[in-house]
């Protein structure tokens, strides 16, 4: 058998330890060269893999990215559900306005990005376990406020202290940035995709168990013997005590089997190029022996991953994809067939994952070993960190994140307003019996079932050929509720909505990992969200248009957001009651022979103003065309592949393809990857490493 068909079995792991002694006394005989280098750089990641294959792979990932996979349901249950409701409750609830319920959550808005970027410093300090326990721990006793209190001052206590310290810590992609550890470029697209539909999975039971609340669950109320949870339950407010519940499930799920782990690929070339050019730089140009490479790229303390699901079970599910049914006997059948190395590699195609504990803290790669013994004081970490900042400012790939954020801004306020606009447009204008929540699934059902069929059936095409398309297609989508202002047309809305997201999203979501620095995730990812600080401005906007073009009808519901419908005959006065009190509210007859009525929505009721919605739906749309247009006009700077003498990176240069970019056609016969390949190129600025055998502990900046 050729020695290089040997190598390549020995890093796919096919190979055993007797043969590995043969061939390293074969070498110390002269028998053998050492391993060719450029042989491995010829192993390039193949421009397409089919779907199977890339199913195969993910579910061969180790057991740690299902845990996060679970993590990020049901942080998407309690998080979802709570943001899905806030508007409604705290205007039906609390007696606040539209205009001061959009400031009140602008204000919230601005506090969870100041913590949110703490997180972000955290999370690379400490870890993603610590950060998560720290973070569920604080957002079990804001959940409690909302969900038990009863006055204005507990509520603002949770939504301005609590929930940016507990939420917003776990709000800023911290199961992103795990995901990231845990998974190879080419896993990556459908894993993160996955994540995207467990996300939305979630998020779409929280909008059917709200509304199945909300139209089979009554009022029920609590005497003052229960002390503090004493009150009156009404079904929204039923529905935050569940979110409350999975806190609690999130807290002990990630207590007691979230770790720190980062998975490693050998035969991807990507993870081989950017680990091998540190470790020549690290060792100072040590020689090419291939066990010298192994040793250098695979920390010492890496170990075969127990993956998601089993090799003898994807053996069943996908039998043309596996050799043979065992290891040993594909050891066999490698040895006795004579091949070539290169067929060795294509029957060998299936990756061999390791994985090895994340090191973070004072033992981070990124913040370097012992703190206090290598910087001395605060100060001098502090210098460091702000380094980083500036390392991670300076370079391409972050701005790209940033100008590709905030020229999607404008299409992204279309989530607002399905959170913020819908619920009270529906609910104002035909009722409680509307299932308003239900509606809203559509979108999450959409994007729970599209992603992992889109990610695995675009692997390998070029970002934005998928994401132009989806970016036009979301943004017209809400003229359809603007010629149709009522339910079905918010049905179509939706549903447009969604097949445009599917296709952009989860795949920025994914180009944006793969350009994030490894160990600068927390901070890269932080950075790259900055359009989140005009998150507040939208929620002021929103709350404001509500006011404007959605009001509320107040002289006909209580002070539970109950419509006053049902009609009350108390000692032969009629009068307009909710299922908790009296409104005060006297109908009147039209004639002698019709019975009086009481308003189920606030068209019917007879001191509201009316107003045209259709007119925002309309400013929406006009809104977010912005965005796919501010994209094409940055597209070949987002593509990379230009420098700054080329037109400005290509901004300014026109072009037939320039102008076909605008739905997505390339501009050239780029890679698909050379995102990743930039990414190298950040990763190769600064030498990461920590007190492993054979790498370097010091962090230098170019």
């Amino acid at each position: 058998m050729q020695l290089s068909t040997i190598d390549s079995n020995r890093r796919n792991g096919y190979i055993d330890s007797e043969d590995e002694a043969d061939v390293s006394e074969s070498r110390q005989r002269g028998e053998y060269p050492d391993t060719n280098q450029d042989h491995i750089k010829s192993r390039s990641r193949p421009a397409f893999i089919s779907g199977y294959e890339s199913i195969v792979r993910f579910l061969l990932l180790p057991r740690q990215a299902g845990v996060v996979l679970l993590l990020e349901f049901l942080n998407s249950f309690r998080s979802f559900g709570l943001r899905i409701v806030i508007y409604n409750y705290i205007t039906n609830e609390y007696g606040i306005t539209d205009t001061q319920a959009g400031k009140i959550l602008g204000i919230k808005g601005v506090v969870d990005i100041i913590f949110g970027l703490l997180g972000s410093i955290l999370v690379d300090i400490m870890g993603v376990r610590k950060v998560s326990v720290l973070a569920l721990s604080i957002a079990m006793i804001g959940r409690t406020l909302v969900a038990f209190g009863r006055n204005r001052m507990s509520l603002f206590f949770a939504l301005y202290f609590f929930s940016p310290c507990g939420d917003s810590l776990l709000a800023i992609g911290i199961y992103r940035v795990a995901l990231k550890k845990l998974t190879t470029p080419l896993t990556r697209p459908l894993a993160f995709a996955v994540s995207y539909a467990a996300w939305n999975l979630s998020s779409a039971l929280a909008d059917v168990v709200v509304d199945k609340m909300r139209n089979s669950v009554s009022d029920f109320e609590l005497d003052e013997s229960y002390g503090w949870l004493s009150g009156v339950y009404t079904p929204i407010r039923q529905f935050i005590v569940v979110t409350w519940v999975f806190v609690i499930i999130t807290f002990f799920i990630a207590f007691c089997f979230l770790r720190d782990e980062t998975v490693i690929d050998l035969d991807d070339i990507d993870d081989y190029d950017t680990s091998s050019q540190t470790c020549q730089e690290n060792r100072g140009g040590a020689d090419n022996n291939d066990a010298r490479w192994m040793n250098s790229v695979v920390p010492h303390d890496a170990t075969p991953s127990i993956p998601m699901i089993s090799r003898r079970i994807l053996k069943k599910w996908f039998p043309t994809q596996f050799p043979s049914s065992t290891d040993d006997e594909f050891n066999e059948q490698l040895r006795n067939s004579g091949l070539d190395a290169d067929a060795t590699i294509k029957l060998a195609s299936l990756p061999n994952y390791k994985v090895y504990k994340t090191i973070y803290g004072d033992d981070s790669a990124v913040y370097n070993v012992s703190l206090d013994r290598r910087f001395g004081n605060l100060c001098i970490w502090v210098s460091k960190f702000l380094k980083q900042i500036v390392t991670v400012l300076v370079h391409q790939n972050t701005w790209k994140v940033l100008i590709f954020g905030f020229a999607s801004f404008s299409v992204a306020m279309q989530w607002t307003a399905s959170e913020i606009v819908l619920p009270p447009f529906l609910e104002r204008r035909y009722g409680e019996s509307i299932p308003i929540y239900t509606i809203q699934s559509i979108n999450l059902f959409g994007c729970l079932i599209m992603p992992p069929v889109v990610g695995a059936l675009t692997t390998g095409t070029e970002d934005f050929q998928i994401v132009m398309p989806g970016l036009w297609i979301m943004a017209c989508s809400p003229i359809f509720i603007a010629l149709l202002p009522n339910v079905f047309g918010a049905c179509v809305w939706q549903l447009v909505l969604t097949i445009g997201e599917v296709l952009w999203s989860p795949r920025q979501d994914s180009w944006t990992a793969s350009l994030a620095p490894t160990g600068m995730e927390g901070l890269f990812f932080a950075i790259g969200s900055a359009r989140s600080i005009l998150g507040p401005l939208g929620d002021v906007v929103m709350g404001a248009m509500n006011e404007k073009y959605n009001t509320n009808c107040l002289d006909c519901r209580d002070q539970y957001g109950h419509f006053c419908q049902n009609l009350s005959n108390s000692n032969g006065t009629l009068q307009c009651v909710s299922i908790q009190e009296s409104c005060g509210l006297f109908p009147t007859a039209l004639g002698d022979d019709t019975v009086p009525t009481c308003p189920t929505t606030c068209l019917e009721c007879p001191t509201w103003e009316p107003t045209d919605p259709s007119a925002f739906w309309y400013l929406l749309t006009l809104f977010s065309i912005l965005s796919p247009l501010s994209v094409w006009v940055f597209l070949p700077f987002l593509r990379g592949g230009r420098d700054r003498n080329d037109g400005c990176y290509g901004v300014f240069r026109m072009s037939k393809r320039r102008l076909l970019g605008i739905c997505g056609a390339k501009n050239d016969a780029r890679s698909s990857y050379d995102h990743v390949r930039a990414h190298e190129s950040f990763d190769s600025e600064f030498v990461v490493s920590d007190d492993r055998p054979g790498v370097s502990t010091e962090l230098e900046f170019a």
